[in-house]
């Protein structure tokens, strides 16, 4: 799906924000912002990577590969080889070769051991598999046991293929291993994990090709591009490379882009500008920078160029419209420079248009950018990519909600440039694809002093942490941003970041603390002389307050929230606080003011055109009728919700209605009525995941118990 913002589109959005195990609404959201709910995952997921088309040789790994042990055990494999060797290359052969064996799926990650960076977070990577295998995203616990022992249970009995990349240690193994089951799992490192043996691992070491398939690997990534490859020159440059086929392969690339180059006079120049090729079979490291340093001074310097700038990029794919950002010229030439980098092999490119680099490869870049790139240039590029990350998730975020108030102001640009998003779904997909990359932008941005864009950076998140609950990154990119916003001494910033952060953890059952954030955001506001980040703020301690059932509290806090936003004739607001203070003053039973609070809000909202949020209201103002046996006018109230909700196809509303449509049924004594609404929204409930299904669930078995 191409995302980029050359693409036209609409702002039209649809939205169900109810629940945290799908998509919530809280505190700060000021309108009715609409979200469909994604999608059912639809079959097991297939992530493996696919082979590479020119594999060559490994029959003697793949034999013993082959020979897994009996029984309905975990066979757990660890490749073991030097970086380039061509480790992940067997893996996926190997895996392929076997799908049919896993009918449960097929999981990868890379545990990113050998990056430089901080080896990716287990916890991390067992909530992306959790996800993969369709558990929804409240059903998913916080912290590393807890997540292994649900990625157990799961998996239990089941037949699964994981590919576990780039390994550094045991531990970062052990807690994503599966549950009992006849798995297969397939572990690449350059260490030796003796500490998996107690968890039955064998052992396979992948060494460089032989000669002989090296020099094949080589005809073969050469094709027809090249006539002067005689048997000695071939070996002399299989020998140089190390027999390393990542190693091959940039030495293939180099011979492509330089076809009146003779072959032999390549070996000399690798044999002379690099002392320590001799030492390729003992140092791969040195082998490996060698030969990408030649092939890096092949390229024409504005390709160069680009490879160093690529380097600067802190995440693990890189769209064509942030290298154009990076490169800083025309998107056309740009592309031209990527295809000569694809060519050189000094890239690879996925098969949604997303450009990677190997990790050596990346580590060989970043060092380009450091050494060769002058200070000046380099930060300029960084400056561009930042504010392309920025102008884009502003508009996506913008797209996913226009009626919320934003601060950061490239909202303003936004709103009168043209979208760049035809609707709310390619918006969603954009953000969801791009945020590892904004994630590590967000730390650079921090790093690097760049204070003001780290908090923007998560301004621009928030609809689509609200949407897809990643409370992982959603914490720490905020915890990030929230340093960012203090070293500014921007009380603005600093409490629209709290309560985004409050938001977060009001999600996680945690109300106490946004409670304390809400609190917190109110005096930097008021500091700030801020009258709509008052008046959030003052909703978030009200809907905090009512998670707590402290509905007199509540009542104060919205009705001086309701208050500021009358002040400053935002109508919505008011509307939104009547809304709020309905469910207040019905947990008081207050209900005849409740239901002049929800018949308040109901008018705007009808006048408004807002089925959603007309829906939400007279479903929250049935309740109240049916507190009060008012079953003739609750069922009226639902009626209309109904047929609002599904107008704007808001499923989890549609649910409720259904369940209380079965409350009034059994106040009623109409038993099969309130089995046919029960059995229809246990059903919404279970497609969204919902907490509510196992309460309707156990409801429908009370039914259909005999009397006793």
């Amino acid at each position: 799906m191409d995302n980029s913002p050359k693409h036209p589109g609409l702002t039209h959005n649809h939205a169900d924000l109810s629940t945290p195990a799908n998509i919530v609404q809280t505190g700060a959201l000021h309108g009715g912002v609409h979200f469909h709910p994604p999608a059912p995952r639809t079959g097991p997921p297939r992530q493996l990577p696919p082979p590479p088309a020119e594999f060559t040789d490994r029959v003697h790994e793949l034999r013993e590969l082959a020979d897994t042990p009996p029984g309905a055990t975990t066979d757990l494999a660890v490749l073991v080889g030097t970086g380039g060797v061509g480790k992940t290359a067997l893996a996926a052969r190997l895996l392929a070769q076997t799908a049919d064996q896993y009918p449960d799926g097929q999981l990868h990650a890379d545990l990113a051991g050998f990056t430089g960076a901080v080896p990716t977070d287990p916890a991390v990577l067992l909530d992306g598999f959790l996800r993969a295998l369709g558990v929804p995203a409240a059903q998913i616990p916080q912290g590393l046991e807890p997540r292994a022992a649900e990625f157990r249970s799961r998996t239990h009995g089941k037949r699964l293929a994981l590919l576990l990349d780039n390994a550094v240690s045991p531990a970062q193994v052990r807690t994503l291993l599966p549950g009992e089951g006849a798995h297969r799992v397939v572990v690449t490192t350059r260490l030796h994990l003796l500490g998996l043996l107690p968890e039955g691992a064998r052992f396979v070491h992948v060494r460089p090709l032989d000669p002989n398939a090296a020099v094949a690997l080589l005809d073969a990534l050469l094709a027809d591009h090249r006539d002067d490859l005689t048997g000695p020159t071939s070996r002399s440059l299989v020998d140089l490379c190390g027999r390393l086929p990542l190693a091959l392969r940039a030495v293939a690339g180099r011979l492509r882009l330089r076809p009146g180059r003779p072959a032999r006079r390549v070996v000399e120049e690798l044999s002379d500008e690099h002392r320590r090729l001799p030492a390729l079979s003992r140092d791969h490291d040195s082998s490996v920078t060698a030969v990408f340093d030649a092939s890096y001074a092949a390229l024409p310097d504005d390709v160069a160029r680009l490879y160093r700038l690529l380097g600067l990029h802190p995440g693990p794919t890189i769209t064509l419209d942030a290298a154009i950002a990076l490169d800083g010229g025309e998107g056309y030439d740009t592309e031209d420079r990527l295809e000569t980098l694809l060519e050189a092999n000094l890239l690879q490119e996925d098969t949604d248009g997303r450009h990677r680099f190997h990790d050596l490869i990346r580590d060989h870049a970043r060092a380009k950018a450091r050494g060769d790139e002058p200070d000046h240039p380099r930060e300029a590029a960084l400056d561009r990519l930042v504010e392309h990350y920025l102008r884009v998730a502003t508009a996506a975020d913008l797209t996913l909600n226009p009626r919320r108030w934003h601060l950061g102001p490239r909202y303003a640009e936004a709103r009168s440039a043209a979208p760049p998003f035809a609707d709310h779904a390619t918006a969603l997909a954009w953000l969801e694809a791009e945020l590892p990359a904004l994630d590590a932008l967000i730390t650079l941005c921090h790093t690097t002093g760049r204070h003001e864009a780290t908090w923007q950076l998560c301004e621009a998140l928030r609809s689509l942490f609200t949407l897809r609950q990643h409370f992982d990154t959603w914490l720490r990119t905020h915890a990030t941003a929230l340093a960012s916003a203090r070293a500014l001494e921007d009380p603005a910033a600093t409490g629209r970041i709290l309560m985004t952060l409050a938001q977060a953890h009001l999600k996680l059952g945690r109300p106490d603390i946004a409670t304390e954030h809400h609190t917190e955001a109110l005096r930097l506001f008021e500091e700030a002389d801020h009258p709509y980040g008052r008046a959030s703020a003052l909703e978030g301690l009200g809907t905090a307050a009512l998670a707590e059932e402290r509905y007199a509290p509540a009542v104060d806090h919205l009705t001086r929230a309701q208050e500021i936003f009358a002040g400053h004739g935002r109508e919505r607001g008011v509307a939104m606080m009547h809304r709020h203070l309905g469910e207040a003053h019905r947990g008081l039973g207050h209900h005849s003011r409740a239901a002049d609070h929800f018949g308040r809000a109901h008018a705007y909202f009808a006048t408004d055109g807002d089925d959603y949020m007309v829906g939400r209201t007279l479903i929250a103002r049935a309740r109240c009728l049916l507190d009060e046996t008012r079953t003739n006018e609750a069922e009226d109230a639902l009626t209309g919700a109904l047929t609002a909700v599904e107008r704007c196809g808001a499923r989890l509303e549609q649910a409720r209605v259904h369940d209380l449509l079965a409350r009034s049924a059994r106040i009623r004594r109409r038993e099969p009525t309130e089995r046919d609404h029960l059995r229809t929204a246990h059903a919404i409930y279970t497609e969204l995941g919902a907490p509510q299904a196992e309460a309707t669930a156990r409801r429908l078995r009370e039914l259909d118990e005999p009397e006793p």
